[in-house]
């Protein structure tokens, strides 16, 4: 995968975290500002590891 196709994916999981965590800290969800970040972290660090990670070898 080139690299700005990376960066692309990499802006676009970013920005569907933001809408994410504001959609879980306001109403019907009622999340704490904690807990969103902890659901929203997770979703967005796997799917960064799967889109960005994916190609390396360890």
């Amino acid at each position: 995968m080139e690299r700005s196709t990376r960066v692309l994916l990499t802006v676009v999981i970013m920005a569907l975290g933001a809408a994410g965590l504001l959609a879980l800290t306001v109403y019907p969800f009622q999340y704490g500002l904690g807990e969103s970040l902890i659901l929203v972290g997770a979703l967005v660090g796997a799917l960064l590891f799967q889109t960005v990670l994916d190609d390396t070898s360890f």
